[in-house]
């Protein structure tokens, strides 16, 4: 009997093993090259966003969308933006109606979340 556990044991160690190594990030061991104009390559270390640029082009390049880091003064401004439209809820869960002014208030606040993530979050075209 212990023997077989034995056997069992071994495998599920091998089983394991290959696991891990197929969880490991494959070795990159092709190179692209491109040729830019120096124009081109200020631009793209401009737009790299805190990373390495061949890092930034192959995330780029495999679909992640690059974002900027966010600003404090963004976050504080979503919080601002957060109790407003806390308060307008609950006026309108108070009053069961929304008015004009409550209307204007939403208006406002979709404008301001767009204005922030266009100058904060939105990468350039």
């Amino acid at each position: 009997m212990d023997a077989n556990y034995e056997v069992g044991h071994t495998e599920s160690k091998i089983n394991m093993s290959s696991m891990m190594a197929n969880n490991r990030p494959k070795k990159r061991n092709h190179e692209i090259s491109i040729r830019v104009s120096e124009h081109e390559l200020q631009k793209l270390h401009e737009r790299k966003s805190g990373m390495t640029l061949a890092g930034w082009m192959r995330n780029l390049g495999l679909g992640v969308t690059p974002m900027k880091p966010a600003d404090p003064e963004l976050v504080r401004a979503l919080g601002r933006i957060g109790s407003n439209l806390n308060q307008v809820t609950k006026h309108v869960n108070i009053d069961k109606t929304i008015d004009k002014s409550v209307l204007e208030q939403i208006t406002a606040i979709r404008a301001t979340i767009n204005a922030l993530l266009d100058d904060n979050l939105r990468g350039e075209p």
